[in-house]
Order: C-alpha cells, then sequence, then structure tokens
C-alpha cells in the first residue's frame, strides 16, 4: 500500500511541475492570429540585412540597415512590390533608430562606444546627400519636428535649429538630472523614459526654452515607443525585472496614461503583449499596432483606454520569407496606398520589409503556449499511463505473493 501511496504521489508532482509550467507560459487563454494580410516584402537578393528602424516620407520607406551600416531608401508605390531606390552608408559602425523631418533623415550611429547623430538631406530621395554628423558621445532617443531636432544626451536634453542644414545651431539644454533614454515629440511637448523608469514630460513649445513640467513613476516598466491620442498617452516597452530567459523574452507590454493634466499624469490600463519588448506604435480605426519582436506585431483594442484588450497578432513567420530566427517585427508605420487602402508597414530584422494590409482585419483563433500545453498534457498522459502499468503488476505481485 504504502508502495501505491509513493508512486501516486510521485505522479501527482510531476503532473504539477508540467502544468504549472503550461500555465505560466500559455499567457493568454485566447489569442487570435491575423491571416490572408500580407502585401508586400522587401530584402535585397543574396544579402544579409539587419533593418533596425523605419520611417515613411512620401511614397518611400526610409530605412535604418544595421548590416550596412546606414540608410536604404525604398519605394512604396507598388506595395505589392517595393523596390530599392537608393543606398548610403554612415561613417559609424551601425546604425539604429531613424527620425525624418522637413527633408533630413537622422539616424543614430555608434563608432568605438559613442552614440551619435548622423543627417542626410533626402530632398531628392534617389539621392540622399550625407550632410554631416552630431557629435554628442551618449546619444540615445531623439526626435525631430519640421526644422528642430531633440535628442536625449546623457542627462540633458538638447534642442537644436537645423532651419539650414549646413550649419545646424545648438538652442538649448534641459538637465533632467538623471539618464535619459527613448524620446519623443508630439504636440509641442516631449516624452521621456529615463534609465530609472520615470516618465519625464517638457514644455517644448519653444524650443529654445525647454521647461520640465512634470514627473510620472512609471514603477518597473521602461517605455521604448509613445503615441498620444486625445488625452491619451500611449506606450509600449517592457516589464524591466525580468532579465533572466525564458522571463525575458516574454516581458513586452502596452500602457495607458492620462495626460489631460500634464502636469500631474495618471496611469490608465496596461495589457501585457508578449515578446522582448514593446518596440513601434501605430494607431489607426481604434486599434493599436506595435512591434512584439520575435512574437509579431500585436493588436490591441483601445475603444476604452481605461481598459485596453488585446485582440490579436500577425505573426511574419507565417509569411515564406521569415523563417528560421532572423525576424524581429519592430516599428510599425501606417501607409495608406489609393488601391490597397490602409496599410502597415514594419521592419522585421533579418528579413526585411513587410507589408500588411489592416482594413478588414482576418482573425484566426490561436493560443499562445499551446504547444507547451499540449506537451505537458500529453507528458502527464504518458506518466498516468505508466504508472497504471506499475499498479497493475504492484497489484499482481501482490496477488501472487498472497497467493
Amino acid at each position: 500500500m504504502k508502495q501505491k501511496r509513493s508512486i501516486f504521489i510521485f505522479v501527482l508532482l510531476i503532473s504539477s511541475i508540467f502544468i504549472f509550467i503550461s500555465i505560466k507560459y500559455a499567457y493568454a487563454a485566447e489569442f487570435k492570429e491575423i491571416k490572408n494580410a500580407h502585401i508586400g516584402h522587401y530584402q535585397p537578393s543574396g544579402v544579409n540585412v539587419m533593418f533596425e528602424d523605419i520611417e515613411i516620407n512620401g511614397t518611400y520607406a526610409y530605412v535604418s540597415d544595421a548590416s550596412l551600416p546606414g540608410l536604404r531608401v525604398i519605394s512604396l508605390a507598388d506595395p505589392s512590390n517595393p523596390s530599392l531606390t537608393a543606398f548610403r552608408t554612415v561613417t559609424g559602425e551601425n546604425s539604429y533608430e531613424i527620425e525624418i523631418a522637413n527633408d533630413v533623415a537622422y539616424l543614430r550611429v555608434v563608432e568605438d562606444q559613442d552614440w551619435n547623430i548622423e543627417y542626410f538631406n533626402i530632398s531628392s530621395p534617389a539621392s540622399p546627400i550625407y550632410k554631416g554628423l552630431l557629435d554628442l558621445g551618449y546619444a540615445r532617443g531623439f526626435d525631430a519636428s519640421e526644422t528642430t531636432l531633440f535628442v536625449n544626451n546623457y542627462t540633458e536634453i538638447i534642442s537644436f535649429d537645423f532651419s539650414n542644414v549646413d550649419s545646424p545651431v545648438e538652442l538649448d539644454r534641459l538637465n533632467v538630472t538623471e539618464v535619459g533614454e527613448s524620446l519623443t515629440f508630439i504636440d509641442n511637448y516631449l516624452y521621456v523614459c529615463t534609465a530609472t523608469y520615470q516618465l519625464k514630460i517638457v514644455n517644448a513649445t519653444d524650443p529654445s526654452n525647454l521647461n520640465l513640467i512634470s514627473s510620472f513613476d512609471l514603477g518597473e516598466y521602461y517605455a521604448q515607443s509613445y503615441f498620444v491620442e486625445g488625452n491619451v498617452l500611449y506606450t509600449s516597452g517592457l516589464n524591466s525585472t525580468r532579465t533572466v530567459s525564458p522571463e525575458r523574452t516574454h516581458r513586452a507590454h502596452v500602457k495607458s496614461i492620462d495626460i489631460s493634466d500634464k502636469t500631474n499624469a495618471s496611469f490608465l490600463s496596461d495589457i501585457f503583449i508578449d515578446g522582448i519588448n514593446g518596440v513601434g506604435i501605430a494607431i489607426h480605426d481604434n486599434k493599436l499596432f506595435s512591434g512584439a519582436c520575435a512574437e509579431g506585431i500585436v493588436v490591441a483594442d483601445i475603444t476604452n483606454p481605461s481598459s485596453l484588450q488585446a485582440i490579436g497578432f500577425y505573426d511574419d513567420y507565417q509569411d515564406i520569407y521569415c523563417e528560421g530566427k532572423k525576424h524581429y517585427a519592430m516599428y510599425p508605420k501606417l501607409y495608406e496606398d489609393a488601391t490597397l487602402g490602409n496599410l502597415l508597414v514594419f521592419t522585421s530584422m533579418g528579413c526585411g520589409l513587410n507589408i500588411i494590409s489592416i482594413d478588414n482585419l482576418e482573425f484566426e483563433l490561436s493560443i499562445p503556449g499551446f504547444d507547451v500545453f499540449l506537451l505537458a498534457l500529453t507528458t502527464t498522459m504518458g506518466i498516468f499511463l505508466v504508472y497504471k502499468k506499475l499498479r497493475k503488476n504492484l497489484d499482481s505481485s501482490e496477488s501472487t505473493t498472497k497467493s
């Protein structure tokens, strides 16, 4: 009898472990995959690429390609067949984020562990002209609007006047006392996430007189990307406490924050979107699209900003172009085509540029973590069958002994 009890306890323990793992990594009971949305794809043949950020200007996508490193200009005149128009290299070892304003493309580059900004005149998309470098040393987040560039450089936010791209002029420096990471400029305000996960809101109505107006504690959350709609700030980013794999690859979130009073921002809602980070935000028709890296593009319903709802995802693995471990969906951008309607253009790192339709999204039921659940279920069933067999043999042995 003691042997039976020991075997039963062992089976129960093993089953509990597998069920725990299944629940831990399933995350959501239901998540719908977007199907039949693929429109176009660009990747140079025979060349390994590492597409980072993307900006759209007119009918062109400007992509920072770390493999060049530098800038690729891709025509979207035919979204089903995007084509290379031009490329230019930077002087640094790598290129990362890109911003565009007033026919100037700014790229963040690194060389000898110095992070700087290089800039190009793109008034002629077919022939971008390298214009210069801002030697800053620790450039992190940056954004541009009309003729002004804003850059996080260590603990300072620096504004520059690029009215004359041949001779940019520094306008102001604001010390926020903490290392600034991500930054965006929206409707005369700067939103900055610091290395200590503080959201700084800066009045930049006058770029020559930057004024810090509030600081909002994000807790353990790092904000990577931003989008403002009405009085709501949407951010995508990650849970900074998940630093060890496999948790590290499942930590991306989207948050909504009430900024109707920018001196006293308040938290509204939060959703988990899986992935190693939430990179980039685009909003269309009450739907928020964010790059969840290896988990593809995640879609959330933002009809009620106080109750965000994840409703689906587009996995670029389903495209024949994105096989293996090459893809990392990031920086979705909206693009409207006269024939194909509303499109989403995003980078997939090693497998290039992807374009999907976001009109009349078609969803298919999928369960994240289902493979883990299936493994747990089949393993538990297998252990149970082994237990039954052992129990039967034990009963038979006991019967023989008694007889």
